[in-house]
């Protein structure tokens, strides 16, 4: 991903960068209790699926971006009972679309904002 903020980062002068480098690891320890992730990788990836479906139902992420991560980052690729599993089943799908209609339709964004409502309120809650 580009974004003003990461182009900033990239172009620091070499003594900025050491400044930088310590804020940024001040600030993980801020935050890292405020994300509550679990300990285990399992509880990790729900946890991390939450957050995606929250941003990608919030207009934060891109309903693509949001599938792929979530369903090839974040559902185990050996796993079909994993509540992320139709995630994937919804990717392929898209990428189906894509390849044969020139991009995604309303109605399959649609599909997948439903599945996000309905795995926050389910299985992910």
């Amino acid at each position: 991903m580009d974004t003003p903020s990461l182009w900033e980062l990239g172009v620091l002068s070499d003594e900025e960068v050491l400044e930088t480098r310590r804020l940024l690891a001040e600030l993980e320890q801020e935050l890292w209790p405020a994300l509550r992730l679990p300990g285990t990788v399992e509880g990790r990836d729900l946890a991390l699926a939450r957050y995606c479906l929250r941003d990608l139902l919030d207009g934060r992420l891109d309903p693509l971006v949001a599938a792929e991560r979530i369903g090839f980052e974040l559902c185990p690729a050996d796993d079909p009972g994993s509540p992320l599993w139709p995630v994937r089943g919804w990717l392929y799908r898209a990428e189906d679309q894509q390849e044969h209609c020139g991009g995604l339709t309303k109605e399959l964004v649609a599909e997948l904002h439903d599945l996000a409502s309905q795995l926050l309120a389910g299985p992910l809650s």
